[in-house]
Formats: structure tokens, C-alpha cells, sequence
């Protein structure tokens, strides 16, 4: 188990290019959001779902908590599992995230160091914040941010100390970006796609 860092589940969308809930369709018949549960449980002691639906996920077992900023987007759903979670970090990722692995998730984790407030893998496609680590030091800013109406990730990012870690790095454990393919239609249940901006062949 990651000590002292809390698993947690962003399931704030409104799935309008899905057309249906997209974290509750079915993913090698279960659905899609367990799949990112069970890594999640495999590597961290405490477990949290942020949504605003809560009535539709009691089947998870998780505890869970709604925005405190309902409709802004990633950055509210970060600051709230911040607020909630007794664990000092947490590490994100979004109920359209089938196919995260455990040891990229495990390798992210590992690159905290005590001055970071937040570990942040890159691709070619450019930083992939739900698929990071933020430690509670963020809430302050968070909290300032959204109150004044900013969303953007990237912005906050440039505000804290925030570890980007290569692709280079990454590519080693997922040169694929498997991990961060989003399941976004109904036809991308077919499986993991392409890297993300590849050419098709």
C-alpha cells in the first residue's frame, strides 16, 4: 500500500458525447468505473468517489463526497477530495480511466518528494492532471482559485511546486498512453485506443 495517500475517483462529467452515464457502461461485462476501483483499492488504504449523483454509485461501497464548486470542472473535484480525505495526498484519476495500471500509478507516486504539492505525468499530448498526485497544500489556492471563477488546470499548476515527470520516463511503463485513454463514445469501448493524436493506420 502507498502510505499516507488516498485513491480517489472523479465522476463529475456529464457524459454528453457518451450519451449515458459513461462510468456505469459495461467494460468486459462490469462497469467501467470498477475497473479503475479495483486498481485503486490494490494500492492505496483509504478510497474516495467524488460525484454529485451519489445515488448511482452506493453499488461501489465507497465513501463519497460532492463538489463544494459544483460545475468547475476537474479542479473542484480535486478540491474536494482534498477536504474530505484524512490522508495527506491523494492520487486522481476520472471514472473514464478503464485501463490505469498499477505499477505507472506506483512510479508517479514514488517521484513525491516533501517541497512538491503535486506530481503530474506528461505526454506528448501535454500534462494529464487526472493522473496525478496533490497534496493537501494545494486546498488553499484551489479554494482561491475557484472562488474566482479559474479553471484552468494548467494555470494552477504554474502557482505550486508541481513535479512534471517526462514522457520520456513515462513512455517506459506505458509507451502506449494506455493509461490515459478516456473513454469519451460508445465506440471507444471497443478497447484502448491508439495513442492520443496518432495517425491511424
Amino acid at each position: 500500500m502507498i502510505a499516507d495517500t488516498a485513491g480517489v475517483i472523479l465522476a463529475g462529467g456529464k457524459s454528453s458525447r457518451f450519451g449515458s452515464n459513461k462510468a456505469l457502461a459495461l467494460v468486459d461485462n462490469r462497469p467501467m468505473i470498477c475497473h479503475a476501483m479495483d486498481i485503486l483499492e490494490s494500492l492505496f488504504p483509504e478510497h474516495l468517489l467524488v460525484t454529485n449523483s451519489p445515488e448511482e454509485y452506493s453499488f461501489t461501497g465507497w465513501d463519497i463526497t460532492p463538489d463544494i464548486y459544483p460545475g468547475c470542472g476537474p479542479l473542484a473535484g480535486i478540491h474536494a477530495a482534498l477536504t474530505r480525505v484524512k490522508s495527506e495526498k491523494i492520487f486522481v484519476v476520472g471514472c473514464d480511466m478503464p485501463y490505469i495500471k498499477a505499477d505507472l500509478i506506483q512510479f508517479i507516486c514514488d517521484q513525491y518528494d516533501n517541497n512538491a504539492d503535486a506530481v503530474i505525468p506528461e505526454t506528448p499530448n501535454g500534462l494529464e492532471p487526472l493522473h496525478g498526485l496533490y497534496h493537501k497544500n494545494c486546498i488553499e489556492q484551489l479554494s482561491t482559485d475557484l472562488q474566482l471563477g479559474q479553471r484552468r488546470v494548467h494555470q494552477f499548476f504554474a502557482k505550486m511546486k508541481t513535479v512534471i515527470i517526462p514522457w520520456p520516463q513515462i513512455a517506459l511503463l506505458d509507451p502506449l498512453q494506455t493509461s490515459f485513454q478516456n473513454i469519451n463514445h460508445q465506440h471507444d469501448l471497443s478497447g484502448p485506443n491508439q495513442p492520443k493524436g496518432s495517425p491511424q493506420t
